[in-house]
């Protein structure tokens, strides 16, 4: 079997198997990758794209210096019904993977207007929600019954619930929030004074149906506000972005944290930053990373601690403006330029601050740092969509990684949680 065949092989073997089996990969490759990224990329694989289609040798690389096509390049297209793959692939004696590089093949051509609305689509839906509360608060005023008041009335606080979760404010500005949920109250106060005095008459299906849903659903997300309960004490930490005006915009339990499905990430939180205006950015979904406030923001040490390790050089990934465009893949460890933090609280404990700036890095592996030490600056590389910092906290116990929550200085007792400000 020649080098190409085994190549493609190990490369069907990973994104087809039932699970990710260790033992196609070279054990140092595997640990600089990440168990985390490499089950990530099949599932997008998987979920995004829709399988494996076929594989075969990139013809348009990988010309040796007489301009033949060099079968032991390791360049591959990976064709799935949604989209075409690049892959890189180099296997070692054994036909173990030592090296792994797997990315969407990106269209340079401007994109249509339908394309551009599309991209679009989901932020503006999620920014309606908030008028939606004031569409149905205002309903309050307008029923002539109580069988047409009442549905509005539970429907209120219950979209009220929504909005304040799931609306993505910092989008626009996170200053509004609290104004239109208090205009909302308004109008369900003025509605619960004039129930008294209408007639009954009779409940309407439709509204009776929308009333149940939104109570319901805010019902859901109340319930997955709180973060699962863990076997480790919370770890006690230090803003680590002092100066900026920080915004969660992950953390908490699985309604408002993608990772609460991550066992090790359980409780893993996204910070943000906001200008002046309560926003993330100079416009809804800029494409420039220096028009996000989070970008380039000094992050600090949280904690007393030892740096474990450290890496270093790879650069930001383009900001994804939408949820339709396909996201990195394997260019780069799951975590970008990252390090690892031992903290001295608990030293089983190591913290993970993630998707840092190329070349800002200030500190190298078995350095002492105290809380508030500048360490690097926010990024946008590894696995991420706009930029911001990733932070986890785990403990190594039997061999196993174990999450563990984290609280802050400003506010031992609260949890943190989507939508929570961190520097007030």
């Amino acid at each position: 079997m020649s080098r190409t065949d085994v190549e493609q092989e190990r490369l069907r073997d990973y994104l087809t198997g039932s699970r990710l089996d260790h033992s196609l990969f070279d054990p140092e490759f595997l640990v600089s990758a990440g168990v985390e990224g490499l089950e990530e990329v099949r599932r997008q694989v998987r979920k995004d794209f829709g399988g494996l289609r076929s594989i075969e040798p990139d013809s348009h690389v990988g010309l040796d210096g007489a301009g033949k096509l060099d079968d032991t390049s390791g360049r591959y297209r990976v064709h799935t019904p949604r989209a075409l793959l690049e892959a890189r692939v180099a296997v070692d004696e054994q036909g173990r993977i030592t090296e792994l590089l797997l990315e969407p093949v990106l269209d340079d051509r401007p994109r249509p207007v339908a394309q551009r609305l599309r991209d679009l689509l989901v932020p503006l839906a999620t920014l309606l929600i908030p008028f939606l509360l004031l569409l149905t608060a205002v309903d309050s005023l307008l029923a002539g019954s109580r069988a047409g008041l009442l549905p509005a009335l539970l429907s209120v606080p219950a979209v009220l619930v929504i909005s304040w979760f799931g609306t993505p404010w910092n989008w626009v500005s996170q200053h509004i929030r609290l104004p239109i949920a208090a205009a909302a109250l308004v109008l369900e106060g003025i509605g619960l004074a004039r129930l008294p005095g209408l007639p009954d008459g009779q409940l309407g299906w439709t509204q009776t149906g929308f009333a149940l849903l939104t109570v319901l659903t805010a019902v859901a997300i109340v319930r997955g506000l709180r973060e699962s309960p863990g076997d480790r004490a919370p770890l006690l930490i230090a803003n680590p972005l002092p100066g900026s005006r920080v915004l969660i915009g992950q953390g908490g339990g699985r309604t408002v944290n993608h990772h609460a499905g991550h066992p090790v990430q359980r409780y893993a939180l996204d910070l943000i930053c906001l200008n002046r205006f309560g926003a993330r950015a100079r416009g809804l979904a800029p494409r420039r990373l220096e028009a996000y406030q989070a970008y380039g923001a000094t992050v600090a040490a949280p904690c007393d601690g030892t740096v474990l390790a450290v890496l270093d050089g790879h650069a930001d990934q383009p900001v994804l403006a939408s949820p339709f465009e396909p996201g990195p893949m394997l260019r780069q460890h799951i975590y970008g330029n990252h390090l690892l933090l031992r903290t001295d609280a608990a030293e089983d404990v190591v913290l993970v601050l993630a998707h840092l700036r190329a070349g800002s890095l200030r500190v190298a592996a078995g350095e002492r740092v105290v809380v508030g030490q500048p360490l690097a600056e926010v990024g946008n590389s590894g696995n991420t969509t706009e930029p911001h910092l990733h932070l986890h906290a785990a403990a190594r116990t039997g061999g196993a990684l174990v999450p563990v929550p984290v609280r802050f200085t400003g506010h031992p007792a609260r949890q943190p949680w989507r939508g929570r400000r961190l520097d007030r």
